[in-house]
C-alpha cells in the first residue's frame, strides 16, 4: 500500500473459484470447485499467487469477457491450485488486527458519547458490501444494541446475492434486538428508468430516487420528526478513492445536508477489513466470491465494464431487463443494431449529460421573444398553484399573477392554451430579480415533470410538502427557504431529461485529435524559452514533433505572427517553476478543442479509467481512430505542471497509464484567476457582468470557460479570490456578496492582455 493520496496501490480482494470459472480460468488451472477458502488474490486485473504474480485479465464488457493473459503456472506439472492459509493468515496477525478493532470500537463509543445529545437517530448504513458489514460488527459491539438502527437502503436494484445476505443480516438483528429498517422507494425501477431514462455518470437521479429519498422518509417516519437529526455510521474507506481519502471521521453535511456522517473504518485498508472478516467469521456477499469487485446497484453507470460482464452472465435475467430499457431508449439514434451494440458495448450511455438522444420528451421549453421569456408547458403532472407556494405567497388569483417574494412585488403571466399554458416573463425582472426568476422557472420545470418521485418531500426539513397518487400538496406553512428547489434545475427529471443548448462540436477543422502522439515535454519548453525567436533555427526535435509543438505554441498563445508572444514574454519572465505559467497556459487551451473536451467532461476528483474516457470520447463524436492518441496526449499534460493547476494525476501500471483523477489547483494565483475571467467574458462575447452562481454552473452550454471548471474551485474560495482581487486591482473588478446575492463586474475597457501586464 501506498502512503499518497494521489497514488493509491489497488486493493488487494480474495479470488474464489467461481471467479476463476467465470473469467474462464479452468481451461488453464486445475482446482477443486470449493468456495471454503479463496485460492489466490487479485490487485484490479492481476491476479498473485503466494507472493507471484500468475494472470492478468484485460478489457471486457457486457457483452464480452475479459481476455486472460496467463503469466506462469501456479503450480508445477499442473498440481492443483492450494487454498489461502485463512486460518493462518489471521493467527499471524491476531495482535496486531485486535489493536487496530479495539482503537476503533473505542472511537465509535466516544463519538457516540460526544454527540448523543445532539442526535436524534444513530443508525449503520447497510448495503450488504464488505464495508458496511464490519462496520455493522465493529458498532454493535461498541454501542447497546437499542442506541443504534440498521438502515438498508434497498433500490430494488441490487445484486440477488444482496438480498440474500440482507436477509441473514436482518434475521441476526432481530435476534440481537437491533431495530432494522429497510427503506425502499414506492417505485419499481422499470418505471423509473422509463420516466427518467436510464442513469448515467452525470445524471445519477436513482441515487436520489431509490436510496437517498427512501432513507429520508424512512426515518422521518420512525422519528416523528420532519427535521430529525441523523448520524450515519457508514463504511467507508479513504484508500477506495482520492475522493474518499478527504472525508474526516465525523463530518457534517457530507453525504445529506444537516446529517452527521462517522466513518469507523476510514483508515482500514481492504487487506485489515478482510482480516476482520475472517477472524470474526463474518458473513461474505456471494457476489464478491463471483467476481465483483464491489456490489451495489446490479446496472450501475460507474460500474466497469468487467463488472457489467460478470453481472449480465450470473444475473441474466436481472440485468438484461435494464440493457432492454437502454437498447430501447437510444433505438431512435441507432437504427443500425450492430451499431446501438456497440454503443452499449463501449459504455456510452453512461456518459449521459442530457435527454438528447433518448426517446422521452418533457412537456417543458423555453424561448425568447423580445422583451421577455416564454415558457410553454404542455400536459403538466402537478399544479403549479401548489409549487409556486414554495417560492412566495401568490396576492390574486388571475393573470397577471403578483407574488410576494421576500417582501418584493413580483408579476408574470400565464394564458392557458389548449394542451396548458405558457409563462411570460419580463426581461426587465430577469434582470431585477435573477434568482425568483429562476425558481420561478423551477416552480413550472416541477409542474410540468413531476411524477412524485419525492425528492423535494424529502428536502422539506419544516413538511411541508406532501406527495401521494401523483398529486403535491404544500403546506401555507411552508417558510419559503428554497430547499426544495436545491435539486439543479429544479426537478430531476426535468434535469435528466433536458434538452442541451448547444454542445462540443466535432469537425475536420476542430479535431479532438489536435497533437496526435507528440503531446509536449518539458524539454520542449525549455528549448522554446531559451531559444525564443530562434527556436525554429536551434530546436532539437523531429519534423513532426516540431509541427504539433508549434500547434501547441498557438494553442497556449505562446507563439503569433511576430513569434515569442506577449503572453511567452510573461510566462518566460515568471519562469516555468511557477505554477502561474502553467495556469495562465491551461486557461488559453481551453478554449481549444482537446483541452476544453478535458475539463468540460472529466469532472474533479473523480476516476476515469482509460476505457471508460475512450468511450467518452467515440460517444463525443470522436473517430475510434482518434482516441488512443488523445488517451496519451492526455497522459502527456498531466506528466507536465499543468498536473497541479487542475488537470490532475495518472495511475499507471508497468508504465502505462490507465486512469486519470483530476485535482482542483490549490493555492491558485488570484491574478491568473482574473486572467480566466477575463478569458471567459471574451468568450462569453463581451458578457463582463455575471454572477459566481454563473461561474459555478458548468451544465451552461457556452464559449467561455470558468475558471472554476478549469482549475476546480469551489464557492468559498471563488469568493475569497474574488474578494481580495477586487481589494488589489478595482480598475479590473468588482465583486459583492449579500445573502442570496452576488454581482461579479470586470471594466469592460480592459482586456485579458491587460491583465498580464499584472504579473
Amino acid at each position: 500500500m501506498t502512503s499518497s493520496p494521489l497514488a493509491f496501490s489497488k486493493e488487494p480482494r480474495p479470488v474464489y473459484y467461481k471467479e476463476l470459472d467465470i473469467l474462464g480460468f479452468d481451461k488453464y488451472w486445475n482446482y477443486a470447485r470449493n468456495d471454503s477458502y479463496p485460492y489466490m488474490w487479485a490487485e484490479a486485473n492481476n491476479y498473485f499467487y503466494r507472493g507471484r504474480k500468475v494472470a492478468q485479465t484485460k478489457g471486457g464488457s457486457c457483452y464480452t469477457a475479459p481476455k486472460i493473459k496467463i503469466l506462469e503456472d501456479p503450480e508445477p506439472d499442473g498440481q492443483p491450485l492450494r487454498f489461502v492459509d485463512i486460518p493462518a493468515m489471521v493467527e499471524k496477525n491476531r495482535r496486531i488486527l485486535e489493536g487496530l478493532v479495539q482503537d476503533t470500537i473505542k472511537e465509535v463509543y466516544n463519538t457516540y458519547r460526544k454527540y448523543q445529545k445532539k442526535i436524534d437517530v444513530f443508525y449503520v448504513a447497510f448495503s450488504g458490501g464488505k464495508d458496511s458489514i464490519v462496520t455493522l460488527d465493529i458498532v454493535q459491539k461498541a454501542l447497546p444494541h437499542n442506541t443504534f438502527k440498521v438502515l438498508f437502503g434497498d433500490t430494488r436494484m441490487e445484486f440477488p446475492d444482496t438480498y440474500d445476505l440482507v436477509n441473514k443480516v436482518e434475521a441476526y438483528c432481530d435476534d440481537q434486538q437491533i431495530d432494522f429498517i429497510r427503506a425502499r422507494s414506492e417505485y419499481d425501477p422499470e418505471y423509473t428508468w422509463n420516466k427518467f431514462g436510464p442513469p448515467a455518470t452525470v445524471t445519477r437521479w436513482c441515487c436520489s430516487a431509490h436510496k437517498t429519498v427512501p432513507q429520508v422518509l424512512a426515518l422521518r417516519k420512525k422519528t416523528g420528526k420532519s427535521d430529525f437529526t441523523g448520524m450515519a455510521f457508514i463504511g467507508i474507506r479513504a484508500s477506495e478513492s482520492v475522493a474518499r481519502s478527504e472525508y474526516d471521521y465525523v463530518s457534517l453535511g457530507e453525504k445529506h445536508k444537516g446529517q452527521y456522517s462517522c466513518n469507523p473504518i476510514l483508515e482500514w485498508n481492504s487487506a485489515e477489513l478482510y482480516l476482520y472478516i475472517y477472524s470474526e467469521n463474518l458473513p461474505l456477499n456471494e457476489a464478491y466470491k463471483k467476481g465483483h469487485r464491489r456490489v451495489g446497484c446490479l446496472v450501475c453507470p460507474r460500474a466497469a465494464e468487467r463488472n457489467d460482464y460478470m453481472s449480465r452472465v450470473w444475473y441474466p435475467e436481472y440485468f438484461d431487463k435494464f440493457l432492454k430499457i437502454i437498447e430501447r431508449m437510444y433505438q431512435k439514434e441507432f437504427t443500425n443494431n450492430e451499431v446501438l451494440r456497440n454503443f452499449v458495448e463501449n459504455g456510452g450511455w453512461k456518459a449521459r449529460k442530457n435527454g438528447r438522444d433518448l426517446s422521452i420528451e418533457i412537456g417543458y421549453s423555453e424561448s425568447k421573444k423580445r422583451g421577455g421569456q416564454i415558457l410553454t408547458i404542455e400536459t403538466p403532472r402537478t399544479e403549479w398553484k401548489e409549487w409556486i407556494k414554495t417560492v412566495g405567497v401568490l396576492l390574486n388569483d388571475s393573470s397577471p399573477y403578483t407574488i410576494l417574494f421576500r417582501n418584493k412585488e413580483h408579476r408574470f403571466t400565464v394564458t392557458e392554451t389548449e394542451k396548458g399554458y405558457r409563462v411570460y416573463i419580463d426581461e426587465e425582472l430577469a434582470k431585477e430579480d435573477p434568482l425568483f426568476v429562476k425558481l420561478l422557472k423551477n416552480v413550472f420545470r416541477k409542474a410540468s415533470c413531476c411524477i412524485n418521485c419525492h425528492e423535494c418531500e424529502a428536502d422539506c426539513h419544516y413538511g411541508c410538502i406532501f406527495m401521494k397518487d401523483g398529486k403535491v400538496k404544500v403546506s401555507d406553512r411552508c417558510v419559503h427557504c428554497s430547499e426544495c428547489h436545491k435539486v439543479d434545475k429544479g426537478c430531476l427529471i426535468y434535469k435528466s431529461l433536458e434538452m442541451p443548448k448547444g454542445g462540443l462540436v466535432m469537425s475536420a477543422n476542430k479535431s479532438l485529435n489536435c497533437y496526435s502522439h507528440h503531446a509536449p515535454k518539458i524539454e520542449w519548453f525549455t528549448q522554446f524559452f531559451n531559444y525564443k525567436n530562434d527556436f525554429d533555427q536551434k530546436h532539437s526535435l523531429g519534423s513532426q514533433m516540431y509541427s504539433f509543438f508549434k500547434r501547441f505554441l498557438r494553442d497556449a498563445d505562446l507563439l503569433d505572427k511576430n513569434g515569442f508572444s506577449h503572453t511567452a514574454e510573461v510566462i518566460n519572465k515568471l519562469g516555468l517553476d511557477d505554477l502561474s505559467s502553467w495556469g495562465i497556459m491551461l486557461t488559453n487551451l481551453s478554449y481549444t478543442p482537446q483541452i476544453n473536451w478535458y475539463v468540460k467532461r472529466l469532472k474533479m476528483l473523480e476516476n476515469y479509467t482509460k476505457e471508460y474516457t475512450l468511450s467518452l470520447l467515440v460517444n463525443d463524436g470522436a473517430k475510434e481512430s482518434w482516441v488512443n492518441d488523445i488517451w496519451s496526449s492526455f497522459g502527456r499534460f498531466v506528466e507536465l505542471p499543468f498536473k497541479e493547476v487542475g488537470m490532475g494525476h495518472s495511475e499507471k501500471e508497468k508504465r502505462h497509464m490507465v486512469s486519470i483523477t483530476r485535482t482542483p489547483w490549490q493555492n491558485p494565483n488570484p491574478r491568473v484567476i482574473l486572467y480566466s475571467l477575463y478569458k471567459f467574458a471574451e468568450g462569453c462575447g463581451g458578457y463582463y457582468q455575471f454572477t459566481l452562481g454563473r461561474l459555478l454552473n458548468h451544465e451552461i452550454d457556452s464559449e467561455g470557460v470558468s475558471p472554476t471548471e478549469i482549475f476546480g474551485l469551489d464557492r468559498d474560495q471563488m469568493e475569497k479570490l474574488l474578494t481580495g482581487l477586487s481589494i488589489n486591482y478595482p480598475e479590473f473588478i468588482n465583486a459583492t456578496f449579500t445573502l442570496d446575492l452576488d454581482n461579479i463586474t470586470l471594466r469592460s475597457e480592459k482586456s485579458s492582455q491587460d491583465v498580464l501586464t499584472l504579473f
